[in-house]
């Protein structure tokens, strides 16, 4: 699962309004809407902010997201 679709399933099982978290984040809304949806990508910073707008940790929706492609064994 991509990152935007993990951060889309924490905000909606927990209940929020995308815009609160827009603007929790600092994101534009319609920026945000961009990224949550996959039509934009989504940047370092943007990541960073959207945690600290949620109030987590930055490796949180990191599950699983940075596993190698050239794993060995």
């Amino acid at each position: 699962m991509k990152v935007h679709e993990r951060i889309r399933r924490y905000i909606e099982t927990n209940g929020l309004k995308m815009n609160y978290v827009a603007n929790k984040s600092s994101i534009e809304l319609k920026r945000f809407y961009r990224i949550i949806n996959g039509d934009s990508i989504l940047s370092a910073d943007e990541y960073e902010q959207i945690c600290i707008g949620l109030n987590l940790e930055t490796d949180f929706f990191k599950q699983k997201f940075l596993v190698s492609k050239n794993k060995t064994a």
